[in-house]
């Protein structure tokens, strides 16, 4: 019974880890590419809710960040083909996707993108980081950030669309991994 509860333990400490260093750059992703917000918080949460029913497996897995960013875009792609009545524009998207990529290379990139997310956000003014990190760090909606800052919802919305649009083109000016451009430019 002790291997057991060992085993729970340890699944639900790497779901965590993944979880907690991985929340934020997922929902990143899943954010430009499906441009909603909305959807891209209930994707994020679906997202981790496979990979929490699934967590016990997480140990058999060589590399879990890459698996749990195919599962996002595996989720992502799902909703999109959902939401789109046009089949020609699912034609445009998927000859502009590109194969899947070995760990090493998806490793490589996402630590670039994590780098120049991080280089972008420091160049935004105080209050734009300020908002940024409130909707990306701790997941509070426009209301909950207005009232925290004291200013109007439609401030923090149009400091979110100019952050986004801000690190969007810094991205693209600052990669050379089509992968990252690929993200922002199928979707602007």
């Amino acid at each position: 019974m002790g291997a057991v509860s060992g085993r729970q333990s340890n699944s639900e400490e790497r779901f965590n880890q993944l979880f907690n260093t991985c929340r934020e750059r997922v929902f990143g992703f899943v954010f430009l590419i499906a441009k909603d917000h909305d959807a891209a918080e209930e994707l994020t949460q679906e997202i981790f809710l496979k990979l929490w029913i699934c967590r016990d497996t997480l140990h058999e897995i060589d590399n879990p960040e890459a698996y749990l960013f195919t599962i996002a875009r595996n989720k992502t792609l799902n909703y999109l083909r959902k939401a789109a009545n046009d089949v020609q524009f699912m034609k445009e998207l998927a000859s502009r996707m590109t194969p899947a990529r070995n760990d090493v290379e998806e490793t490589v990139i996402s630590r670039e993108y994590d780098q120049l997310l991080h280089q972008g956000v420091a160049q935004l003014s105080p209050q734009r980081r300020m908002v940024y990190e409130l909707s990306r760090t701790e997941g509070l909606n426009h209301e909950e950030i207005a009232y925290k800052l004291n200013i109007s919802k439609n401030t923090v919305k149009n400091h979110l669309v100019k952050t986004l649009m801000f690190l969007r083109r810094y991205l693209l000016e600052n990669t050379a991994h089509t992968s990252v451009i690929l993200a922002f430019l199928l979707f602007r």
